[in-house]
């Protein structure tokens, strides 16, 4: 089988599942409830470490953008006044 064929029919292939949208499965194993409440903290744990380091980030560069904004008006208002 050439290339040629063999892109054709991996492409005809791609096309059939996204046609028929098959489901996809994947294993899921069964966790004890004390596991899964350790597992629920243990995420919420790591959220709220994630929010707790990503507010500053996102304050500072929201006022480095204000502070762009600012400028970038300040000499087209001056202009304006003349």
């Amino acid at each position: 089988m050439s290339n040629v064929d063999e892109e054709k029919s991996a492409v005809e292939k791609a096309e059939t599942v996204f046609i028929t949208t098959e489901v996809i499965t994947s294993k899921v194993y069964k966790v004890s409830p004390e596991q899964k409440e350790e597992l629920d903290r243990l995420a919420e744990e790591r959220m709220k470490k994630a929010r707790e380091e990503a507010i500053p980030k996102i304050r500072k560069l929201y006022e480095q953008r204000v502070k762009e904004l600012r400028l970038q008006q300040k000499p087209k208002a001056d202009g304006e006044g003349n």
